[in-house]
C-alpha cells in the first residue's frame, strides 16, 4: 500500500504523530511505501511563513496567537474546494507518488487539500489523525472536512466535538494516541533509579520555546532538594546559554539537553518527578501515557489550542499551571512538603492513563473498509 502523510512543524504533536504512524506502517506493511511531507513548509513561501510566524509567536509572545488563531480559523474562505498557495507543488507530489491513502495530522491540511487531492487522484482515500485531547474553544474548525472518510480521535471528548459541529455521519473512532514504537518500548521497560533527588524536567517543544533561565533563577533556593534537566529542542544556542548558566551556578544540579528522540523522551518521563512545559497536545498526551505530573507553563498567556489540554486535565483534577516564574518555587515546595498531595496526583494519572489501540489503528489505515471500527 502507498501512503502519504501530510504534516507541519507548527507544533510538536503533528510531526510526532506523523513519524510515529510512519514507523508503525513500516512494521505493518514492509512491502508498502509511506512518505511524510511537511506540505505547508514545502509547498509555498506563504504557508512556510505562516508556520514560522506561529513558531515565533509560541517562543516569544503566546498572547498574540489569540489574534492569529482567529484569523486562520477562516483560511478556508480563501481556498474553497482547493488550495491557493502551493497548489502546483501538491499536484506534482500526488502525481509523482500516486498514493492509495492520504492522512493529515495537522488542522490546516484538511480543507482544500483533500478536495484537491481527490480531483487529482479520483478514488483516493483521505483521513484525518487528530492530535487534540478535548473540544471547545481552541479546537480548530479546519480539522474537519466532509472529504475525510474517517476522523481518528484520541479521546471521546474530541469525537463528541466532531458530532457537535454537525459531522454526525463521519466515522470518528476513538483510537487513542499512536506513539513511536521506540517510545513505547522504553516506556514499558525502563525502571527508575531510587535514591536520587527528585528530577524536575523543564520541557520545550522542537522549536525550543522556553523560559528556562527565569525558572532556574527562581529554583536556586531549592538547590540540594531537586535536580533539573532543561530541554532545548533543536536550538543549540539555547543549550549553550543553559550550559553557561549551569557552570556559573554550580549549587543547583542542572543538565541541558538538546532534542530527544522518542526513546530519550520516554526515559525522561519515567525519571521525572515532575515536568514543567507549555500545554501542548503531545506533551500532555505523553504525560498521560507515562504517568508524569505536569505543570503547565503559561508565561505570556495560553494560546487558544493550549486550552484544550488544560480543559482535559482540569476535568480530571490534574490541572497545575503557573503564569509567572516566581509561582513555580512555592508550588514545588508545597508538593515536596505534602507527599500525599503528590501521590494523589500520581494516582489520578494512573486512573486516567491514555493508551492507544495499535491494532484498531492498523485496521483503519490498511483496510479497504472501516465498518468494523
Amino acid at each position: 500500500m502507498r501512503i502519504l502523510i501530510f504534516t507541519s512543524s507548527g507544533g510538536t504533536a503533528h510531526d510526532a504523530a506523523a513519524y510515529a504512524l510512519q514507523a508503525w506502517l513500516r512494521q505493518w506493511d514492509p512491502l508498502g511505501e509511506v512518505w511524510v511531507d511537511h506540505v505547508l513548509e514545502n509547498a509555498s513561501p506563504v504557508s512556510r511563513g505562516g508556520v514560522a510566524l506561529y513558531n515565533w509567536i509560541q517562543r516569544h509572545a503566546p498572547w498574540l496567537h489569540k489574534i492569529y488563531w482567529r484569523l486562520v480559523e477562516f483560511e478556508d474562505l480563501m481556498k474553497p474546494g482547493t488550495i491557493t498557495f502551493g497548489r502546483t507543488y501538491v499536484i506534482r507530489l500526488l502525481r509523482r507518488l500516486q498514493p492509495d491513502l492520504l492522512i493529515s495530522t495537522h488542522p490546516h491540511i484538511n480543507r482544500g487539500h483533500f478536495d484537491l487531492a481527490q480531483r487529482v487522484l479520483p478514488g483516493l482515500r483521505c483521513m484525518t489523525c487528530c492530535t487534540e485531547l478535548d473540544g471547545g474553544f481552541g479546537f480548530s474548525r479546519n480539522w474537519l472536512t466532509r472529504r475525510s472518510e474517517a476522523f481518528w480521535t484520541q479521546t471521546s471528548e474530541v469525537a463528541a466535538e466532531v458530532r457537535r459541529r454537525g459531522y454526525r455521519r463521519m466515522l470518528t473512532p476513538v483510537l487513542g494516541p499512536l506513539f513511536d514504537p521506540r517510545f513505547l518500548a522504553e516506556l514499558h521497560s525502563f525502571t527508575p533509579e531510587p535514591g536520587n533527588l527528585p528530577l524536575v524536567v523543564l520541557g520545550s517543544g522542537a522549536n525550543g520555546a522556553n523560559n528556562h533561565i527565569r525558572l532556574l533563577e527562581t529554583l536556586q533556593s531549592l538547590a540540594g532538594c531537586i535536580r533539573v534537566v532543561a530541554l532545548c529542542g533543536k536550538r543549540e544556542e539555547v543549550k549553550e546559554k543553559l550550559k553557561t548558566w549551569a557552570r556559573d551556578h554550580p549549587e543547583l544540579m542542572v543538565e541541558a539537553l538538546g532534542f530527544q528522540d522518542p526513546a530519550g523522551m520516554a526515559r525522561l518521563y519515567r525519571r521525572a518527578w515532575l515536568m514543567v512545559a507549555r500545554p501542548g497536545a503531545r506533551t500532555a498526551t505523553e504525560a498521560l501515557a507515562s504517568g508524569c505530573v505536569l505543570v503547565f507553563n503559561g508565561f505570556g498567556g495560553f494560546m487558544p489550542q493550549e486550552w484544550l489540554a488544560r480543559s482535559y486535565f482540569a476535568a480530571r483534577g490534574l490541572d497545575l499551571a503557573i503564569r509567572r516564574p516566581k509561582q513555580l518555587r512555592p508550588l514545588l515546595e508545597s508538593l515536596l512538603a505534602q507527599p500525599e498531595r503528590y501521590q494523589a496526583l500520581k494516582q489520578s494519572l494512573a486512573e486516567n492513563r491514555l493508551e492507544g489501540r495499535p491494532e484498531a489503528i492498523r485496521e483503519l489505515v490498511l483496510a479497504d473498509g472501516v465498518g468494523s471500527l
